[in-house]
């Protein structure tokens, strides 16, 4: 209930109504250069606490901090126009360590100085981390990342979220076989591969079918040829390198490496059949054949070796005192438990393939020495060539001659030929007294120049296939005379 004031203690004397009436007028005489607005205004008095959180504001961004281990480190929170109610909040990894000079930790190496600044002395690399200030009332942080200057660490090699020490064991035709080379370190550690020794650059890496994304190794159709060790290679340029290795196991079906598919042999002559092969899991059953049977081990006539050679398993067949029934198909057969594999090898008296070991261009001819096997004497060969899309053409040699060898298996045949300029494939076949051998099955292919340009004088040889090595080689036009100055060391090597 509002009680009335008396008339007495509202009321104004007519005379104070005077003095009040002069006041104004002698205010309105300052006209425009007063204005009421603003005396109203600036007799507001705002609360002291909210003009102070006006002008509080967190000036350090978020940054990252690196030192070596055992420095001291200060992590920056600089505050602009803190007040009394300004709280200071630090967190590593989110986990409180102060409140605003209270300290959270149990750990003495922290400190909270009085610029807000955080403080710690003999840093390891168990401190590494986030390391937030958060300035309240205002909600606002800023993150910090410490980071410790070290060698590579913790480096480990891992196939999908398993960190692999030893082996690693993976199936043929698997796809997207990849190895990751993890590494921690600051500055972040550079990744190099190698397999099987050998650094993986990318001309090596392609070759094999591997392909490498820094610090990923990735083979996208496993193979047998995959099996082995890989290494990987952690550096940053503090300290020394680290490096991982594994051992990577291809599991499938067998696969034959090598094996002959015609042997030459005679009556009476012992002979060895030979396979080298892989196989993992092992195999479980390891056979010959002879045609469509299975061969039987007999005392003193036919023995079956398996052992190792070369990095592969081997088996081997030897047939002693050979006879003309001996003379047909015989199979290498090795099984295991995910499969087999099968390699075929004719015995037969007729010559083996003969093989392309040397040749040069002189006085308008190609020279070209061949190497076949035959217990049986070498009656004659034939050079056969053809072009990109053509059939084979026997050509007659101008100079021809053979040498059989000390072993008395082994013969060198040199047929020199003439052939019109441009690219040709050449092969040859051998003849002993049994009959023809057959052709290299790939050619090689050989540069005839033109004899009417400066070109005469050089010969480009490449081999596609065969057993060369593949090289190309320039070799110079000599003279008859020279040429057999030059070949007398080289042929004499191969008769003696």
């Amino acid at each position: 209930m509002v009680r009335a004031l008396p008339q007495s203690s509202i009321s104004v004397s007519k005379e104070q109504r005077n003095k009040q009436e002069d006041v104004e007028s002698q205010t309105d005489d300052y006209g425009d250069d007063y204005d009421d607005d603003e005396e109203v205004l600036s007799q507001e008095k705002p609360e002291v606490s909210d003009n102070a959180l006006m002008g509080t504001n967190l000036l350090t961004k978020d940054y990252t901090e690196q030192a070596r281990p055992g420095e001291q480190v200060t992590l920056k929170c600089q505050v602009s126009n803190p007040t009394s109610q300004t709280i200071i909040m630090w967190y590593y990894k989110d986990k409180p360590i102060f409140q605003h000079g209270v300290k959270l930790t149990p750990d003495p190496r922290y400190r909270y100085n009085p610029n807000f600044s955080l403080e710690i002395d003999n840093v390891q690399v168990a401190d590494e981390g986030v390391y937030s200030c958060q300035v309240l009332p205002i909600q606002t942080t800023v993150k910090i990342q410490l980071q410790l200057l070290t060698p590579p660490r913790n480096v480990h090699i891992m196939h999908g979220n398993k960190i692999i020490n030893d082996t690693v064991e993976v199936h043929q035709n698997d796809r997207k076989f990849i190895l990751f080379c993890s590494a921690g370190g600051h500055p972040t550690p550079t990744i190099s591969w190698s397999y099987r020794g050998r650094h993986l650059d990318e001309d090596y890496s392609h070759q094999i079918g591997i392909v490498l994304r820094k610090e990923f190794l990735d083979i996208h159709e496993v193979k047998a040829k995959h099996a082995g060790d890989y290494e990987c290679l952690a550096q940053n340029g503090m300290g020394n390198p680290v490096t991982r290795a594994v051992t990577v196991v291809v599991k499938g079906s067998p696969i034959i490496h090598k094996h002959s598919s015609y042997i030459n042999t005679a009556v009476g002559e012992n002979v060895e059949l030979v396979c080298l092969y892989d196989s993992n899991p092992a195999p479980r059953k390891i056979q010959w054949l002879r045609d469509n049977e299975v061969v039987q081990q007999v005392t003193g006539q036919i023995a079956i070796t398996n052992d190792h050679h070369n990095h592969h398993d081997r088996t081997r067949l030897t047939i002693k005192n050979v006879q003309q029934k001996d003379m047909v198909a015989y199979y290498c057969k090795v099984v295991n438990d995910l499969g087999e594999a099968m390699s075929k090898t004719f015995l037969g008296l007729q010559p083996t393939a003969s093989h392309l070991i040397h040749s040069n261009f002189s006085d308008g001819l190609l020279h070209t020495w061949w190497k076949t096997h035959s217990f049986q004497q070498i009656l004659d060969m034939q050079v056969l060539y053809r072009g990109e899309n053509t059939k084979y053409v026997p050509v007659n040699a101008e100079i021809s001659s053979h040498n059989q060898n000390t072993d008395g298996y082994t013969w060198t045949i040199r047929k020199s030929v003439r052939l019109p300029e441009g690219t040709w494939f050449v092969t040859a076949r051998a003849r002993n007294t049994e009959g023809w051998s057959s052709a290299e099955s790939l050619p090689h292919q050989l540069q005839v120049p033109d004899r009417s340009a400066d070109a005469m004088d050089n010969i480009q040889v490449a081999s596609i296939g065969g057993g060369s090595s593949g090289a190309h080689r320039t070799l110079p036009a000599l003279s008859s005379g020279a040429l057999v100055l030059l070949l007398l060391p080289f042929l004499k090597s191969l008769v003696y």
